[in-house]
């Protein structure tokens, strides 16, 4: 059993493993960082929507009453055709 740790297919494996874990480590921390470019990507775009809304809405006011309307009557019709 000795002889067993100390081979080259044990010491191989344990290579392979080390490798694998460190590969993995990497794609996680590239990934995370990727998701968290895109959250904040998200974030500035609801940012910029929201400001824009806000925009509309004040020049607006009963236009955007009116497609709030439109667009709460469109959403119970199909919510009544689905049950």
């Amino acid at each position: 059993m000795a002889e067993a740790k100390n081979s080259p297919d044990f010491d191989s494996a344990a290579e392979a493993i080390q490798n694998a874990a460190a590969a993995g480590r990497r794609a996680l921390e590239e990934g995370l960082d990727e998701a968290r470019e895109y959250g904040e990507k998200s974030l500035d775009y609801v940012a910029q929507f929201r400001g824009q809304l806000e925009t509309f809405v004040k020049n607006q006011p009963l236009l955007a009453v009116g497609a709030a309307f439109l667009v709460g009557y469109v959403a119970a019709q199909i919510f009544k055709r689905t049950d």
